[in-house]
């Protein structure tokens, strides 16, 4: 395992490298399925709850006029980190990037910030070092998990 020392603040030959990086992780090979963490039901809503958000965003970027009226990229990909891990399954830097929902180069600033803020681990596949799996750190599972099973009703009456 290698320790990443990221900065916030890319310039443009960083990118390019990173996207490099990115292109010759090749998307086609299978991720390894890792031991599926055990789940209780309150973690089994909150990953459905992250699934359905995913979807929702999916049908959502179809609509032409409003597709980049909604950019979260960090929040995208974390969901999808919550639900990948939870389901057993590694998440290469590639995949995380298409999960953000935006062009590649703003995902990996954001997966660079993500991983400064101890957000996000990072490490590289034992098989392929070319590869670099990523993965949300226990504390910022735990924090999605809350945010994710908030009591809504509760905050739309504090909202309105």
């Amino acid at each position: 395992m290698h320790t990443f020392d990221v900065p916030v603040k890319l310039t443009r030959a960083q990118l390019e490298k990173m996207l490099r990086a990115v292109d010759a992780e090749g998307d086609d090979e299978p991720v390894q399925p890792v031991a599926p963490a055990t789940t209780n039901s309150l973690t089994a809503i909150a990953v459905k709850k992250a699934a359905d958000l995913i979807e929702i965003t999916r049908r959502r970027s179809r609509l032409v006029s409003v597709a980049n009226l909604f950019a979260d990229p960090a929040w995208f990909i974390m969901l999808d980190l919550f639900v990948r891990q939870h389901s057993g399954l590694q998440t290469s830097v590639s995949s995380a990037c298409h999960a953000s929902f935006s062009p590649v180069t703003t995902a990996l600033r954001h997966l660079a910030i993500l991983t400064e803020r101890n957000i996000i681990e990072r490490e590289y596949d034992p098989v392929d070092q070319r590869r670099v799996f990523v993965k949300l750190t226990e504390e910022a599972k735990a924090e999605i998990q809350r945010t994710l099973l908030t009591d809504d009703y509760k905050d739309l009456a504090i909202a309105s």
